[in-house]
């Protein structure tokens, strides 16, 4: 009943995943009406999305998503706040996101990120190499995803939990008015009898 009369292709998949048809705009309203209407305290999914912020530093890609519900679990943040807060981590900044925590790594390691004897970047190498070749690429960013991701935490938690927290009294300031002009026209109908 809610299908497409014809499907998307899988090339149609990637397009609409790496740039929606409606643009980035709707794609981020839905999503920020799915956080803020999700149950739960601003403190928790303020602590939820910035669960999902630090595992975006992670080197560790197609783990993002149980790495940010066992740190929210572990917190006592909002596990699905979590899945949308890997987002900061998107195809568009993770080469930024990986040459920073390239560079942070070998600095907190003190080594020099130009001295660093660094394989040759291919698909070849991540089918055929062993680990050792990736542990000059894998480790300073391991170690340089500590720093940034705690970084990328609190540059969310706190807007975000500022900025649900003013959504939810909204909220229920205007549940309140609506259930007191409900309430008022059964009262005037009760003094009438």
């Amino acid at each position: 009943m809610f299908k497409r009369r014809t499907p998307l292709s899988q090339w149609q998949r990637w397009r609409q995943f790496l740039w929606p048809r409606e643009g980035w705009p709707r794609a981020f309203s839905y999503m920020w009406h799915r956080l803020v209407r999700q149950r739960g305290s601003a403190h928790s999914l303020a602590l939820g999305l910035a669960a999902g912020a630090f595992v975006s530093a992670s080197p560790l890609l197609g783990t993002h998503f149980f790495q940010a519900a066992l740190i929210a679990w572990i917190l006592g943040g909002n596990i699905i706040a979590s899945a949308l807060g890997t987002w900061v981590g998107n195809p568009l900044s993770f080469p930024f996101i990986w040459v920073g925590t390239f560079n942070i790594g070998n600095f907190l390691l003190g080594r020099d990120s130009n001295m660093v004897a660094m394989p040759e970047l291919s698909f070849g190498l991540f089918l055929d190499a062993p680990l050792s070749s990736l542990m000059p690429i894998i480790g300073p960013m391991m170690t340089g995803s500590i720093p940034l991701g705690l970084t990328f935490a609190v540059m969310t938690y706190y807007p975000s939990y500022w900025s649900i927290a003013a959504y939810q009294r909204r909220r229920q300031r205007i549940l309140l008015r609506r259930q007191q002009a409900k309430a008022a026209p059964v009262a005037e109908t009760q003094e009438e009898r």
